[in-house]
């Protein structure tokens, strides 16, 4: 049986057609928090269809623009075609604001839809102003506590360990969002880990069927947990810790205040470049010369909403040890009481 449902992702729309059950059922896990989110407030809409085929007929006479292992991309006008080397084939129409994707292989047609509603959901958030900070944020005692480090830095490790504690608050895993003003706003995903037994150690109220599978082409499958599942409330506040942190040799972990302007240093790297972000700039940016221009006012975007999030934050450099615990302890000794 084909479903449809709807997401609310911060103003746009997103329409997917066609579903399976088991794929809908996944998505509503993947995107809880934005499932009953209200749609009068919609500025955008964008439909995706759905088609478990290999239908899609991609025009001749085209020239490859990229090509990456992941696909090659032709485009024709308005239309931009990834040919995932036969085993499938994503249309994007830019201009109506609309995608197909077709595939005869659940797992990877899975895999093409999930990074097309995140991907198309961050370019239309970066218009708005609202931009996506790589780090892991959750929320103690009135404060949001962001962490900054590159990928494979520890960041789902330490996420996980808060919020292990009910009261913690979660904001996300991987990418909170930050608006002109500075402000931290939530954008939680479902919680995933390459070992379903950490997430059931780590949460043992949770049952066998609460964990599900997503299958990733070029990684490792990875275990999921939704967060509706999960105890901890989603929750933000107007104070902000902002934290980067550095993997280090050392024995006990240490946190050392800096100022706003040197946090801004790693602003650039984590938000205003947006190193490690899920961008997926491989399959769906355009290249036009309106993309560029748009790309430039993006760029001061950016810079202003984490000029903005340095100077309304207190700001540190965190250098981790190897022990998970350790780290999480002297963040919840500095920051629980206060």
């Amino acid at each position: 049986m084909f479903t449809a449902m709807e997401l609310n992702i911060y103003g746009l729309g997103v329409n997917i057609l066609g579903l399976k059950d088991f794929h809908q059922e996944n998505l509503k896990k993947d995107f809880s928090y934005f499932i009953n989110s209200q749609q009068s407030d919609v500025k955008k809409k964008l439909s995706i269809s759905v088609h478990y085929s290999l239908l899609a007929n991609i025009p001749n006479n085209l020239i490859a623009k990229k090509q990456s292992q992941n696909s090659i991309t032709y485009q024709i006008g308005s239309k931009r075609y990834n040919d995932y080397y036969g085993k499938a084939v994503s249309v994007i129409d830019y201009k109506n604001e609309s995608v197909e994707i077709y595939s005869e292989d659940d797992g990877l047609l899975y895999e093409i839809l999930y990074l097309v509603v995140l991907s198309r959901s961050t370019k239309f958030m970066d218009l708005m102003g609202l931009h996506k900070l790589h780090a892991a944020a959750f929320h103690i005692k009135e404060k949001n506590i962001v962490v900054m480090m590159p990928s494979k830095g520890g960041k789902t490790s330490l996420f996980m360990e808060f919020i292990k504690d009910s009261k913690v608050g979660i904001i996300s895993d991987d990418t909170p969002v930050v608006d002109k003003h500075g402000h931290i706003l939530p954008f939680p995903l479902r919680l995933g880990h390459e070992r379903g037994d950490v997430l059931m150690s780590s949460f043992p109220y949770l049952k066998q069927e609460d964990i599900y599978t997503f299958k990733r082409q070029y990684y490792c499958d990875k275990k999921l947990v939704s967060i509706k599942k999960l105890k901890n409330k989603v929750i933000t506040s107007n104070k902000t810790i902002l934290i980067v942190g550095i993997r280090t040799t050392f024995n006990e972990p240490k946190l050392k205040k800096i100022n706003g302007i040197k946090m801004l240093k790693h602003l650039c790297e984590h938000m205003i470049i947006g190193v490690g972000l899920p961008m997926v700039i491989e399959y769906f940016i355009q290249n036009s010369l309106s993309d560029h221009i748009s790309n430039i006012k993006n760029f001061c975007s950016r810079l202003r909403n984490a000029i903005a999030l340095a100077c309304r934050s207190e700001c540190y450099v965190f250098y981790s040890s190897s022990n998970i615990s350790k780290n999480a302890d002297l963040i919840r000794k500095t920051f629980d009481a206060r």
